[in-house]
C-alpha cells in the first residue's frame, strides 16, 4: 500500500474516532491475519479503514440501526465472507427486469457487501480501483435502487453520525441517537 493510501485511510478512521468513540472492550475485534480473508475475496485486498474499524470497534451496531460485518465471529451471520456469499447470490438469483447498474462480487469492480440495516437495506463497497479508493453503495430494499457515496466506510459512518450523510433509504429520524455505537454483547 502506498503511503498516500495509508494516510487517506488514517484520516478516514480519525474522522470516525472524533465523532464515535470506540468501545473500551470491542467484541470480536480483529487484527488479522488478513491474508486468508483477502485471498478469499480475491479483490487485491480490503480497505485499510475497514481493517482499522474491525480492530477498534469489532462487532456491533451503529446508531441502533446498522451493522458492519467482521472477518471472524462466533455468529456466522455477522461474518463478512458468509454475508458476501449469501447476499451476492441472492442478488444474482433475483435480477430484476431492468439490469442492476453494477455487477456483484466476485466480478471485478463489482459490489462487495459489508453491512446491512434493520430495514433490510444492504451496504456495499464498489470495488473499482485500489481498495482504499472503494466507494460506499447503499441498496434501498424498499425502492430497489442503489445510491453511491463518494467516500469509504469510516467516512460514511462518521457522516451518518454527524448528519452530513443520510442515504435516501435510511430513516430521516436517525439523529439524534443516544447510542452511536453499541458493541455486540453475545
Amino acid at each position: 500500500m502506498r503511503s498516500s493510501q495509508r494516510r487517506a485511510a488514517a484520516v478516514s478512521i480519525e474522522n470516525l474516532l472524533k465523532v464515535v468513540p470506540p468501545p473500551a472492550e470491542p467484541f470480536e475485534s480483529y487484527d488479522g491475519p488478513w491474508e486468508p480473508v483477502e485471498t478469499f475475496f480475491g479483490t487485491g485486498g480490503l480497505p485499510a479503514d475497514y481493517k482499522e474499524f474491525v480492530l477498534l470497534y469489532g462487532s456491533g451496531y451503529f446508531m441502533e440501526f446498522l451493522g458492519v460485518s467482521v472477518p471472524r465471529a462466533w455468529n456466522e451471520n455477522v461474518r463478512i465472507a458468509t454475508n458476501a456469499k449469501i447476499i451476492t447470490r441472492n442478488f444474482r438469483e433475483h435480477e430484476p427486469l431492468d439490469p442492476y447498474p453494477y455487477g456483484f462480487w466476485p466480478d471485478p469492480g463489482g459490489l462487495l457487501p459489508f453491512g446491512t440495516t434493520d430495514n433490510g437495506d444492504e451496504l456495499f463497497w464498489l470495488t473499482e480501483g485500489a481498495p482504499d479508493t472503494w466507494r460506499v453503495v447503499v441498496w434501498d430494499r424498499g425502492m430497489q435502487t442503489f445510491e453511491t457515496f463518494d467516500c469509504g466506510l469510516t467516512d460514511f459512518l462518521a457522516g451518518l453520525a454527524t448528519g452530513t450523510i443520510l442515504p435516501k433509504a435510511f430513516p430521516e429520524d436517525l439523529l439524534p441517537c443516544e447510542l452511536l455505537f453499541q458493541p455486540d454483547s453475545r
